[in-house]
């Protein structure tokens, strides 16, 4: 299958090398600088680089285009993909609000093609073995969730992470980590939420603590930082015991606890994690889906309503929102 990337950033740099490393066809890169695009093609063996996303979208030989680009591009260029009849594999956030996720998924399964958000964590081992456990009532019933996720930037990032015409700000680069870990061990609509949060001089967030309810009283909270280092880890708390993930964005491993008696796991990745959603997107397309049985579009486009109900109860509007 032959794999098109555009949006040349460091998350494209992490794809592009688990494409060489799964030996898969990294066939064509394209950057608006044609500089850029001829640089990663060299660095990565790609086939050919453009120096226009409409050269890629043309080019035939291109069965799937990952988008790698800044948050606000993302619909616009997902939209453009499927257009040209190609099968997509967006970065997170897939859109900037649920009515566009919407959107993409019924135009994919119209022109009967692939399309799923790169929420990565969504296909590693370590939780299809999570869901299990709970599935099996081994922790009980589920009361409460905790997740946490912070990390310090350099200022020449700073603007890049915030600006509001970008689509920036804490909650949808790393705080849908957080909020799509929950949304994935709970797998139900929020009955009601309340937060507390910190809007910087950019009109975007850099902190935040949302608490979340859902029905039979489970219970969740998330703290979200960019500017300040909090450990990234998890708690899944139940009637009869827990799980302790130390590294959730990451996970390889965790601890289920029962009765004070651990119980460790490990998960190794093969590459670097980002294989899992590969194998996903290929094996769905050869079997003719239009979407992930993993994380399928309803769960997508659950979490992307969630997300901009937050984000609109902050009044935090993007600059290009109306």
């Amino acid at each position: 299958m032959n794999f098109g990337i555009i949006g040349l950033g460091n998350i494209a740099n992490k794809f592009a090398k688990t494409l060489n490393e799964m030996n898969e066809c990294l066939y064509a890169v394209a950057s608006r600088d044609i500089a850029k695009a001829k640089e990663f093609s060299e660095k990565y063996n790609s086939v050919k680089y453009y120096g226009s996303y409409e050269e890629l979208y043309n080019d035939p030989n291109i069965d799937i285009i990952y988008i790698a680009t800044p948050n606000n591009y993302h619909f616009i260029n997902s939209l453009d993909s499927l257009k040209h009849n190609k099968h997509v594999i967006c970065e997170k956030p897939f859109t900037t609000n649920p009515n566009e996720a919407k959107e993409l998924y019924d135009l994919a399964k119209e022109k009967n093609l692939f399309i799923m958000e790169a929420l990565w964590i969504e296909f590693l081992p370590s939780y299809r073995k999570i869901k299990e456990i709970i599935k099996d009532g081994i922790i009980g019933e589920i009361k409460d969730i905790s997740v946490s996720y912070g990390f310090d930037t350099n200022p020449d990032r700073k603007k890049r992470k915030f600006d509001s015409s970008l689509a920036g700000g804490a909650l949808l680069d790393i705080g849908i980590y957080n909020i799509g870990f929950i949304d994935m061990i709970v797998n139900d609509e929020v009955e009601s939420f309340d937060s507390s949060y910190h809007l910087n001089e950019y009109n975007t967030d850099d902190y935040s603590e949302i608490n979340l309810i859902y029905k039979n009283n489970i219970k969740a909270k998330c703290v979200t930082a960019i500017g300040k280092e909090i450990k990234r880890e998890a708690y899944i708390n139940g009637t009869k015991g827990m799980i302790y993930i130390p590294d959730f964005q990451q996970n390889q491993g965790f601890k289920l606890i029962i009765d004070n008696e651990e119980k460790e796991y490990s998960y190794p990745f093969e590459i670097n994690g980002f294989e899992y959603q590969i194998k996903e997107a290929i094996d769905s397309i050869k079997n003719n889906k239009n979407e992930s049985n993993i994380y399928p579009s309803f769960s997508s486009i659950r979490l992307m309503k969630l997300l901009y109900d937050i984000r609109m109860s902050w009044n935090m509007k993007f600059s290009f929102e109306k």
